[in-house]
């Protein structure tokens, strides 16, 4: 049987990405959905790059995984696509490649596909099948989206994490400025009277110590490590949203599908890369 494979990188947010482009290709092709985690497992002595898990298994959908021996096959075999009927796409840009509709299964997806052109066409399933919690909320999430829905609420992502501990990751990352953080919050409050402002973060002493707002704000700390997705799931409660240069945060904001939504996001979301990219979605503001 013919499948699209996606290949799983990085991060929850990431893998966010990764699946919902292999999804979206799988249902325009008519074929399953197989997801590759051999580089996730891969653990090299000179490794540079922050270690990461498979995430995806806390949300509802039933994944399949690949067979090592079926992925080590197609990246093999993938000089002699033209023969064998192979299609394996390593993403060449961080722009929208217009390539990817026209491929055919089998086919190996190699890239973070950062771009919500890849599975617009099915944004209401991802957001309101998918990458929803397979368990219950907790009692305090459920407290925090009381809390969240009652007023005009506004999300606010700080990502430090490995942006910061990993030479690497600070490189190419790099970290908003607070006065982005601040003008944000200024141009939120204008545009939409915000009553609170609720402030996530991998790593809240800093921010605690370092982001005072002159409104009424909450700091959510409670969901760390394995229940780091029950932040998305806060975030997507919000009216409106300033992002990080940061998948997770990217993902926060776009669950959220109130039309009258504004989200802020970072001008540079590389460190010194002024290549074009297609991350952020026309509708939200970039400062």
């Amino acid at each position: 049987m013919t499948h699209v494979i996606t290949r799983l990188m990085g991060g929850l947010g990431n893998q966010m990405f990764q699946y919902a482009a292999g999804y979206s290709l799988a249902k325009h092709l008519s074929v399953p959905l197989l997801v590759d985690r051999t580089f996730l497992d891969w653990r090299p002595k000179d490794i540079t790059w922050t270690p990461r898990a498979f995430e995806l298994d806390v949300f509802r959908p039933s994944i399949q995984f690949a067979p090592d021996e079926m992925v080590e096959s197609m990246r093999r075999d993938r000089w002699f696509a033209s023969l064998r009927r192979i299609s394996c796409i390593k993403e060449r840009a961080k722009t929208f490649d217009d390539r990817f509709f026209e491929l055919r299964a089998p086919v190996l997806l190699d890239g973070y596909w950062q771009c919500e052109m890849y599975f617009s066409s099915c944004a209401d399933t991802l957001r309101n099948e998918l990458f929803v919690p397979k368990d219950p909320p907790s009692s305090e999430n459920l407290h925090m989206r009381d809390a969240i829905t009652k007023c005009t609420s506004a999300s606010l992502h700080i990502r430090r994490g490995d942006y910061v501990t990993n030479i690497e990751s600070e490189r190419f990352h790099g970290m908003p400025a607070l006065s982005y953080y601040i003008a944000a919050v200024e141009e939120l409050r204008a545009k939409h009277d915000i009553d609170h402002f609720f402030i996530f973060s991998d790593d809240p002493d800093w921010t605690n110590a370092n982001l005072r707002l002159p409104y009424p704000a909450t700091h959510v700390t409670h969901n760390t490590d394995r229940n780091s997705h029950w932040d998305l799931w806060l975030m997507k409660q919000c009216h409106h949203h300033i992002i990080a240069n940061s998948s997770f945060s990217w993902w926060g904001a776009w669950l959220n599908d109130r039309a009258d939504k504004t989200v802020i996001a970072p001008k540079n979301w590389f460190a010194g890369d002024g290549s074009p990219h297609d991350i952020i979605p026309s509708t939200w503001l970039v400062r």
